[in-house]
């Protein structure tokens, strides 16, 4: 195989590895901006990795099993946005608790419809495009591409955007001219909910074909530190995707032979403590994040 070669499935590879990362990440950027921490995004990935496995399973139908991961992730995300939101829970430990709670709900619920905590039965995956040059293609990458850029816009070219972005920075301030500001922090939070959803979908009825305990596999945390990487906006988002993706992706071009698959597999988890012990102090987070309502 020469290096034309090599390159290119390395690129496939960077932009299919990167997709569930970006699609988190996003979501993250939405809660972030409006004040909220992005810390369930492991949580809200794992619970649509199990929805999108379940859905396709009992309906036969992946396109019903997408939907029914998106929208248990995003039920999961309101949870989360109620108790941080509504009840003033600190947004730390409610996070650590969302991600801690869907691990161990997804690996009783394997158990209970597969018999087994390990991993779910085969079940039907998305149909793929076909593109010369590319070969297969999920549907899910244009998408995440698409909602990159219509992500970007709604958030600095629109006054609904505008409005999300004070309520993250000033919440009284907010309020002060009219905004709702629970409102727009529950906006916040059920698109990151959505877009998790689509990212846990994609590694269960698409990158494979059934769900695996503990799936996600870090992936949550490296989209908040792709987040960080990324500043809080969409298009940063994608480029801090397409970093880590590159890492993870080395495994498919790189041979056992000369380095250990350990250490490749390892590299994406190292990039990520590399981003959160270097890269956060250069990084202004919302103002607002993290703080109640009323402060």
């Amino acid at each position: 195989m020469n290096w034309a070669e090599l390159l290119g499935i390395l690129l496939i590879s960077t932009v299919r590895m990167c997709t569930p990362i970006t699609l988190a990440a996003v979501g993250g950027v939405f809660s972030a901006r409006s004040g909220v921490m992005a810390l369930g995004l492991e949580g809200f990935m794992l619970m649509g990795a199990f929805g999108a496995a379940w859905g396709s399973f009992v309906s036969q139908n992946a396109l019903v099993g997408l939907l029914c991961g998106v929208a248990l992730s995003a039920f999961y995300s309101l949870i989360f946005a109620l108790l941080c939101v509504v009840f003033s829970v600190n947004q730390v430990i409610c996070g650590i608790g969302m991600n801690l709670f869907a691990s161990g709900f997804t690996a009783s619920m394997t158990q209970l419809v597969w018999g087994t905590r390990a991993n779910s039965d085969i079940v039907p995956t998305l149909p793929h495009l076909t593109l010369p040059l590319v070969g297969d293609l999920s549907p899910l990458i244009p998408l995440m591409l698409v909602i990159v850029a219509a992500s970007w816009f709604y958030l600095f070219r629109t006054p609904w955007g505008l409005r999300l972005r004070i309520v993250g920075e000033n919440t009284p301030a907010a309020k002060s001219i009219g905004i709702n500001a629970v409102r727009y922090k529950f906006l916040g939070v059920a698109i990151s909910g959505v877009l998790c959803g689509l990212a846990g979908s994609f590694l269960s009825i698409d990158h494979v074909n059934r769900f695996v305990r503990e799936m996600t596999a870090g992936r949550g945390f490296i989209a908040v530190a792709v987040n960080i990487l990324g500043r809080f906006n969409p298009a940063g988002a994608l480029g801090g995707g397409l970093l880590f993706g590159f890492t993870d992706s080395l495994s498919t071009v790189i041979s056992s032979d000369s380095v250990p698959g350990q250490l490749l597999q390892m590299i994406p988890y190292a990039a990520t403590l590399f981003v959160i012990v270097f890269a956060v102090k250069y990084v202004s987070a919302p103002a607002g994040m993290g703080k109640p309502v009323d402060e």
